[in-house]
């Protein structure tokens, strides 16, 4: 063989690699019908905790108060710890511990109550992230101070990446000034 067709043969070779590439990068979105939870397929198992987490009280406060936010853990798991960490946006502050062992009952439910302040008007996440096991689940919580409205939520449509992993993709807000 001759230099030239060696590296004609690379070049192909390159070029074929370089599109399967593409092609497997490429696969179009798979939608999820609405209502619907997205079945998850990682090999790793690394989806999110099996937990859920529900406001009970304390969505809506004053400024300068300190609102007890109680939540609800739920898991399908008995007598089972969970790692919980609070954080707060820009403008809402914790004036509890950031932290919590909580272990569920016999029923799998375990509650908490993280407490917050906030200095002026506004909506503010309170993001809740919890862990069993080696698998964390993070959820906002918003926060209502004042006479601020609160958002509404924009629907999105479900859609699955080629990963697996579920996505929602929302329409566009115009920001208003």
């Amino acid at each position: 063989m001759n230099i030239k067709n060696i590296l004609g043969n690379g070049m192909l070779l390159l070029a074929t690699l370089a599109c399967h590439a593409q092609s497997t990068v490429a696969k179009p979105l798979q939608p999820v019908a609405p209502g619907k939870a997205a079945a998850k397929s990682q090999p790793d198992g690394k989806i999110g905790a099996p937990v859920s987490v529900e406001l009970i009280s304390g969505g809506a406060t004053s400024k300068n108060v300190t609102l007890p936010v109680q939540l609800q853990f739920k898991t399908d798991q008995p007598n089972t710890p969970l790692q919980v960490e609070y954080r707060s946006n820009d403008g809402l502050s914790l004036v509890t511990l950031g932290t919590a062992t909580l272990i569920s009952n016999q029923q799998g439910i375990v509650t908490d109550t993280p407490n917050v302040r906030a200095t002026a008007d506004g909506v503010y996440d309170l993001n809740v992230f919890v862990t069993v096991g080696d698998r964390t689940r993070a959820v906002s919580i918003p926060v209502t101070v004042g006479n601020a409205k609160p958002v509404k939520k924009a629907s999105g449509k479900a859609m699955r990446t080629p990963q697996g992993e579920d996505l929602t993709i929302m329409p566009a807000q115009e920001k208003s000034q």
